[in-house]
């Protein structure tokens, strides 16, 4: 499990934002090539203070165009503060994509990213804390 901040572009950013930028979001989710596929993976990330989704129901993720890998998730769960995907982890790579909205100005702390098997807890995986700077 990975997340990698993107421009429009698809360029990869650090950790550092312009008020009112969209940051594409990269989650890449993996399986070891020894576990097969895992099945009922519920991903969570959750986003810091200064970040807000945008909606993809309404058309935010249209100009990516570049995301040709693009997987698209069993089940998506949009809140304030957090996206929740679930999927099947493989050994190939899947990657999901969404548009967050840097909005706040100021300094945040930024939560791992999770993985978690549902129904089997020898597999997880969480990574990627940190801060992040809207300015």
């Amino acid at each position: 499990m990975r997340r990698q901040y993107l421009n429009r572009a698809g360029q990869p950013i650090g950790n550092t934002f312009q008020q009112n930028d969209l940051v594409i979001v990269k989650i890449t989710l993996q399986a070891p090539e020894a576990a097969g596929d895992i099945p009922n993976v519920a991903i969570t990330d959750l986003l810091p203070a200064g970040l807000e989704i945008e909606n993809p129901r309404i058309g935010a993720i249209r100009d990516i165009t570049w995301a040709t890998d693009a997987a698209q998730p069993d089940y998506l769960d949009l809140r304030d503060d957090r996206i929740n995907l679930f999927t099947t982890a493989t050994a190939a790579p899947k990657s999901f994509y969404y548009v967050a909205r840097a909005v706040s100005k100021g300094t945040f702390k930024l939560g791992p990213i999770s993985a978690d098997a549902m129904y089997n807890a020898e597999y997880h995986s969480y990574n990627g804390s940190g801060v992040i700077k809207v300015e």
